[in-house]
């Protein structure tokens, strides 16, 4: 299984990453630092609206997006900041805007194959509604990909505990998540 994962933590051996590692073990598996990766954000250019399926910047996001079009399974995984993904991972997934524009401006189908979708959050406290603006923005960035059937990982109290008692914590949902990407 080809596995592709954006992370938009800033640390990248920290939490976030090692939940991942942990999920995804045994996977063929490409990352995406968002921190480190060489991917402008969409400024609104409408470059994309006159110019069918191309971007005005070339630089990573076209691999980074090719290799999302193959893959098997997209991952987005990233700490939880002001209740939403961090920003730079926001900020690279913004080109996607070139999707929407070949979907609705120039009615052509997007070329991927189906595939499944993960997100995993972590995230430092334990607030009730705290996940709840995460469900809106992932769905729709999958249903960009063909990505169907979506799974979410998410962690609380990463301030708390130690990555080995998450794990322990999670372990029900950590091997549901797994019993998923291996069906």
């Amino acid at each position: 299984m080809q596995v592709v994962v954006i992370n938009g933590s800033p640390l990248e051996k920290g939490i976030t990453t090692q939940i991942t590692d942990i999920v995804l073990k045994g996977c063929d598996v490409k990352t995406y630092y968002a921190y480190k990766a060489n991917i402008k954000p969409c400024i609104d250019c409408k470059y994309c609206f006159r110019n069918p399926n191309e971007c005005i910047y070339k630089d990573e996001f076209q691999v980074m997006i090719e290799d999302i079009s193959q893959a098997d399974l997209v991952v987005l995984a990233s700490p939880l900041h002001f209740s939403s993904f961090s920003g730079e991972l926001l900020s690279s997934i913004s080109r996607m805007q070139y999707l929407f524009a070949l979907k609705y401006v120039h009615k052509q189908e997007l070329p991927f194959k189906k595939k499944k979708a993960l997100t995993i959050i972590t995230a430092g406290n334990n607030y009730p509604t705290m996940f709840d603006a995460i469900k809106p923005v992932d769905s729709l960035i999958f249903s960009h990909i063909n990505a169907t059937n979506i799974q979410r990982l998410l962690i609380k109290e990463t301030d708390k505990y130690t990555v080995d008692e998450l794990t322990e914590i999670y372990k029900d949902e950590i091997k549901e998540i797994q019993n998923y990407i291996n069906s």
